[in-house]
């Protein structure tokens, strides 16, 4: 009795102290099942992954109306959109054999765009520092419409009359009222700039730029953008990125952010200042108020891994750099070697931004970082070198200071995992989009999470 009372009275003085429940437990997962969404992945491999499954693969997988969406090339080139009914239905498979690539580059991924307003879903893929292509569905189509290639359009190599000649990375994302958007890169590694669409009434606007790189020699990567729906009458648009200084990987630096209250058109800096204007005065690395943490060159610090934004508003991003001790290393792919997984989060209250160093080593892959609807954290991450999937997680009620691997696969998976973020949210069901190593061989991996 005296020594529960004695842990007891430890446990107390630490929530005291510290304000972190001091007996909180990571959440656990549960394993559901594996469906096989295909076995005629495309399989060239070039900077360390697949053009099925990279980090920026926005989305590679995700759910929307009880269904489940998720994209892949296949080995002949060409591009498929799979779908199933939720919780347990058989893909049906969608090869779209009027575009054919000839591409072997990892960045030339597809991702999947669903607009709430009208129900189409757009597709942007085979794209780096190239013409954008893209292709949008009937509407209706993710909610009642006949699921057949038909039922998409021709492919076109612009949203609007602006010219999408050099292009790479989109990012769709959809604003609470229905809105659909889509952020890309116009320019090339180390000199470029991002750029800003909005689709509304069947037709994509071009709101203009929104990061100015190509001013200062530099260009931004986006760990993410999204928004937080914490007052529906003012959503706040979230992004962070990393700046790289030339087209080596090691000049990559420092975490930075911004906000928007209206779509992204003025921008404000952490402190809550407006600073930026898409179109006309666009954010810019030696703004005031945008580094919000010091993150020096030659760290290993990779670009585009991840970010998410939990129901409370706060921003969480998740980096790989090498650890604090670590010497700097400016050769970019030895230092991956030696990275870890790092958890950056801002407090929406205090807008204080803090960092905890995991103990994971990732390599040269990247992560993907999740939210449940308790706003507990989930990590779905790989490692070029063991060719093993991780699962990690960290309590709300820790103050996600508790990292715990909670799965490690065999050696079979390769390039970056990808979590669907709508169904882990609404369902609690984290299903994890992850190629075997070959490429072949894609892999959608169903887990019950238990917070």
């Amino acid at each position: 009795m005296k020594r529960f009372m004695g842990a007891m009275a430890t446990a107390l003085l630490m929530v005291a102290a510290t304000g972190v429940p001091a007996l909180a437990a990571a959440p656990t997962v549960t394993p559901v099942g594996t469906t096989v969404l295909t076995t005629n992945g495309r399989t060239a491999l070039t900077y360390t992954g697949y053009m099925n499954g990279e980090s920026f693969q926005q989305d590679g997988i995700v759910t929307f109306g009880g269904r489940q969406y998720a994209a892949f090339w296949d080995q002949s080139g060409y591009v498929n959109i799979s779908r199933r009914q939720l919780p347990s239905g058989a893909w049906a498979n969608l090869r779209l054999t009027d575009y054919q690539t000839t591409s072997t580059d990892s960045h030339n991924v597809i991702s999947i765009g669903i607009a709430p307003s009208d129900g189409t879903i757009h597709l942007a893929f085979d794209t780096h520092s190239s013409a954008l292509r893209y292709r949008k569905s009937i509407a209706g189509l993710a909610t009642s419409g006949t699921w057949a290639a038909s039922s998409f359009g021709a492919v076109q190599t612009s949203l609007t009359s602006t010219s999408m000649a050099v292009v790479t990375y989109p990012q769709f994302f959809a604003h609470p009222d229905g809105t659909l958007q889509m952020a890309i890169r116009t320019g090339v590694s180390g000199t470029g700039d991002e750029v800003l669409y909005e689709y509304r009434a069947g037709a994509w606007t071009y709101l203009g730029e929104f990061i100015d790189g190509t001013t200062y020699n530099n260009n931004a990567y986006l760990f993410g953008i999204e928004y937080d729906n914490t007052d529906p009458a003012v959503p706040l648009l979230h992004v962070t990125w990393t700046v790289r200084e030339t087209s080596d990987a090691s000049t990559n630096h420092d975490l930075y952010y911004a906000y928007s209250k209206d779509k992204g058109r003025t921008w404000r800096n952490n402190a809550g200042t407006v600073v930026a204007t898409t179109g006309s005065t666009p954010l810019a690395a030696n703004a005031a108020g945008l580094k919000v943490w010091s993150i020096a060159q030659n760290r290993g610090l990779i670009n585009q891994e991840s970010q998410v934004v939990d129901a409370a508003g706060i921003v969480h991003v998740l980096a790989s750099h090498l650890p604090a001790a670590a010497p700097s290393n400016t050769n970019f792919t030895a230092a991956r070697e030696a990275a870890v997984l790092v958890h950056y989060w801002r407090d929406k209250a205090s807008k204080a931004w803090h960092q905890t160093y995991t103990p994971f080593l990732e390599r040269s892959s990247r992560g993907d970082i999740a939210v449940d609807a308790k706003d507990n954290l989930y990590v779905a991450s790989g490692d070029s070198s063991t060719k093993k999937l991780h699962i990690e997680t960290a309590s709300k009620a820790s103050g996600w200071t508790d990292w715990t691997i909670r799965y490690t696969s065999g050696a079979v998976y390769y390039s970056d995992p990808l979590i669907d973020h709508p169904r882990l949210k609404s369902q609690g069901v984290m299903s994890i989009f992850t190629p075997r190593y070959g490429g072949s061989q894609i892999d959608v991996q169903d887990w019950q999470v238990t917070g």
